[in-house]
């Protein structure tokens, strides 16, 4: 690859790692992917087991002369997290433990861009939410996320490790799993349009409220991190405004004209949910320029164009 910045993206196959992927491609950058086994495509992809120490190690050495890391593989879904936590930490720990120690000994010059989460803050003792608010998550998704973000800052302090963590907030887009709610009203509602379903929209709780991003914003944001972050820094990833969950259902309704009975469903209710999570992205902001470029419209807008896009292409 003839280029001076060459990234490899652990999770390359997942919703945000295919994105930031393409992105950095039409940046010129080159680019290495590691996948899961099932996702392998082309000679710049690597079927790799993160939660292996050796078969991790084996895929750092294989992506090359990398110059940059954006970490992304994790267990990501709250619900999988609380129900397999032992496999949590050793994707979302271990991992990034053995990741950290790998490139320091294999590409000592590479930076690597830790993707966190803001679950790591736990419930909001004030806001909008800080890098300097107390990390007290409050399940097993954040607390893993907690742990590997201490470890960041350790291995920099301690080892000299380059190494940036991101705290991203909420964010969609398209081609995301209809797990996480905006990608999951809007296909639903679709589906109701195009009669694939009863008019039967089923929801968890519509008042908690989130600090929603575009996709394209968060990985323009670690991007710019892995320019002009600071070593041993965390940074917060958010719009620095929250929405309910009824806000998204509200705005995807006004952009339909199918007839929906909203329903509550108790297996979407969460045991422990957080009223409302809003951040600050000033440090961000301050340290590399960054500002959201994309508003909670166009992320509506989106959403609801790929699954009608999607589900007609589905239906021939």
């Amino acid at each position: 690859m003839s280029t001076d910045r060459i990234a490899l993206v652990t999770g390359a196959s997942g919703f945000v790692g295919r994105r930031l992927c393409e992105q950095l491609r039409r940046d010129g950058w080159g680019v290495r992917g590691l996948v899961f086994p099932e996702d392998a495509n082309g000679d710049t992809e690597r079927h790799t087991n993160i939660g292996d120490r050796e078969d991790l190690r084996e895929g750092i050495a294989w992506a090359g002369p990398v110059t940059h890391v954006f970490h992304l593989a994790a267990v990501t879904f709250v619900p999988t997290s609380a129900k397999s936590p032992a496999l949590t930490m050793d994707i979302n720990v271990t991992a990034t433990v053995n990741l950290l120690h790998a490139v320091h000994e294999l590409r000592p010059d590479a930076r690597t861009v830790f993707v966190g989460s803001a679950a790591c803050y736990g419930v909001p003792q004030s806001l909008p939410m800080t890098e300097d608010h107390t990390l007290a998550p409050t399940e097993p998704y954040g607390i893993s996320k907690a742990a590997a973000d201490a470890y960041c800052r350790y291995a920099h302090r301690a080892l000299g490790i380059d190494v940036v963590a991101a705290r991203p907030f909420n964010h969609s887009g398209p081609g995301q799993s209809d797990a996480f709610v905006i990608s999951s009203f809007a296909r639903q509602i679709v589906e109701i349009e195009s009669g694939q379903r009863d008019n039967v929209l089923r929801t968890g709780d519509l008042t908690a409220r989130r600090d929603f991003s575009h996709v394209d914003d968060v990985i323009d944001a670690y991007i710019r991190l892995a320019d002009k972050g600071k070593a041993g820094e965390a940074y917060n990833v958010c719009a620095g405004n929250s929405y309910s969950a009824g806000d998204v259902l509200d705005g995807l309704q006004a952009r339909s004209d199918a007839n929906i009975d909203v329903q509550p469903d108790p297996e979407r209710m969460r045991p422990v949910d957080i009223p409302e999570v809003v951040g600050s992205h000033d440090k961000l902001t301050q340290d590399t320029g960054w500002q959201p470029q994309r508003d909670f419209d166009t992320l509506l807008d989106e959403v609801l164009k790929y699954w009608r896009v999607s589900l007609r292409s589905q239906q021939g």
